[in-house]
């Protein structure tokens, strides 16, 4: 059984409809905070916020986001850092914890280590033909599962 796993998807599910909710909101919109991992697979942002939030961001939504879009696996929006734009697309794998004070609510989520790649794999992987093996492998706690 993965019960930890079926737990997270759950927690997923929580953040999905609150999204949700606050994209329909239009008067007095919930302060939603995410913390999230940058170095997760899937995560797209531009490079200046990477260098700056190379390995955790938090960002709220609240009335000063803009194009925010709700997928099964992910969000993207579009939040203002330093005056400009940036599309920020976040997929649910890669949250680290959710918070919303006003309902004084919050999710702590905990994925797989595998998911965290290191930028220098990242880097070998992107100039080289050799596929690292390695986070693909199981632990020999999770093959007990």
């Amino acid at each position: 059984m993965q019960y930890h796993l079926w737990v997270e998807e759950g927690k997923y599910s929580v953040v999905r409809k609150a999204l949700q909710r606050l994209a329909k909101e239009t008067k007095a919109p919930p302060q939603l905070y995410f913390t999230f991992d940058p170095r997760v697979s899937g995560v797209q942002m531009d490079k200046m916020l990477c260098a700056k939030y190379a390995e955790e961001m938090t960002i709220l939504l609240h009335d000063q986001f803009w194009n925010l879009r709700i997928k099964e696996d992910l969000f993207s929006v579009e939040l203002a850092f330093d005056d400009q734009q940036y599309l920020i697309v976040v997929p649910f794998r890669s949250l680290r914890s959710f918070i919303d004070p006003d309902a004084k609510f919050a999710l702590q989520f905990y994925p797989p280590k595998e998911e965290i790649l290191t930028q220098l794999e990242l880097d070998q992987e992107r100039n080289s033909k050799v596929i690292i093996l390695d986070r693909f492998r199981k632990n020999s706690s999770e093959s007990l599962e």
